[in-house]
């Protein structure tokens, strides 16, 4: 568990699960930016209780507050075989919790903890160019923008770019420094 000033991560347990399929495959409040792809319940079910959404090329974080509210989640997962770095996602799941600094805290929290666990040396983030939001949170996260990936993600009837951002290693925060005190 990354216990931070404001939000928790941690994996998913069981009581998790209650209502939580309802609220991510709802796509009235995904959001302009998140793909509107919805998958079967049972196989996302079946996924969980096999891992627990934990294994060594693919992770899933559930964000709290300190409370234990339910926000949003961050995950990684392999990108490339050809390399060892990894991709981050992130997504808060209701609008009315959205832009309150949640991921703010969340995106470095989660990558000094996968600097300090795994043995990579890039960690890289893709986001829609109109989501200006989405954009400004990686840029103030350390990551550095790297260029446009061309009509690389389908959503919503049409292809749309996608602006590649990442951060090395030596250019995140120690984990020491991020983690609120006992």
């Amino acid at each position: 568990m990354l216990t931070g000033s404001s939000i928790i991560l941690r994996t998913f347990r069981e009581p998790d699960l209650e209502g939580l399929y309802d609220l991510i495959a709802d796509v009235r409040t995904i959001g302009d930016h998140w793909p509107l792809g919805i998958g079967s319940e049972s196989e996302w079910l079946k996924r969980f209780r096999e891992n627990g959404w934990w294994t060594e090329d693919f992770g899933r974080l559930l964000v709290t507050d300190r409370a234990g509210r339910r926000l949003g989640f961050v995950n990684y997962y392999k990108p490339s075989h050809s390399y060892q770095g990894l991709e981050i996602g992130y997504r808060i799941f209701r609008p009315e919790d959205r832009g309150r600094g949640v991921m703010g805290e969340a995106i470095p929290l989660f990558v000094a903890y996968l600097f300090e666990a795994k043995p990579i040396e890039r960690i890289q983030a893709l986001a829609h160019p109109e989501n200006r939001a989405s954009c400004r949170l990686l840029e103030r996260s350390g990551f550095t923008f790297e260029g446009t990936v061309r009509r690389a993600h389908f959503d919503r009837g049409a292809f749309h770019d996608l602006r590649m951002y990442s951060i090395l290693r030596a250019e995140a925060p120690a984990l020491s420094g991020l983690l609120a005190p006992l």
